[in-house]
Formats: structure tokens, C-alpha cells, sequence
């Protein structure tokens, strides 16, 4: 018997990343713009699709340093 990959998508981090930005009160234009991605790419992240290592890494950035100013 092989052990099944499942992920999910209430911990995925595409599903984090979303919450972060609402929380933070963003929309997914301005986290483009403040990342320096393409909308495009905010949208497939946040639905934990496929995006390049660089887009994640600049999206997670954005977001963690609004959340540690929040607190």
C-alpha cells in the first residue's frame, strides 16, 4: 500500500497567503504592486497554483512584514 500526498487546502499556503492579505487589508492589485509581480501570479498563488520560487518568496515577504507591524 503507498501512502496518498493529499493537501489540504484549509492549511495550504497559498489559502495562509490570502487570509494574510485580507487581514492586512489588501487587494490582490495592491500586493502586485507592492511585491513588483504580476496580478496574475498573486491570484494562481493564492489558489496554490503554480508560480515561480521568486513570486512566492516576494508575496511571503510582503505579507510577513505587514503581519509583524500588526502584530
Amino acid at each position: 500500500m503507498s501512502p496518498v500526498l493529499s493537501i489540504n487546502p484549509e492549511t495550504s499556503l497559498g489559502l495562509q497567503a490570502k487570509r494574510l492579505r485580507l487581514a492586512s487589508l489588501l487587494t490582490q492589485h495592491n500586493l502586485a504592486v507592492i511585491a513588483g509581480v504580476p496580478i496574475a501570479e498573486v491570484d494562481l498563488f493564492e489558489h496554490n497554483l503554480p508560480v515561480r520560487v521568486d513570486t512566492k518568496r516576494r508575496l511571503l515577504r510582503e505579507l510577513w512584514a505587514r503581519k509583524v507591524v500588526m502584530g
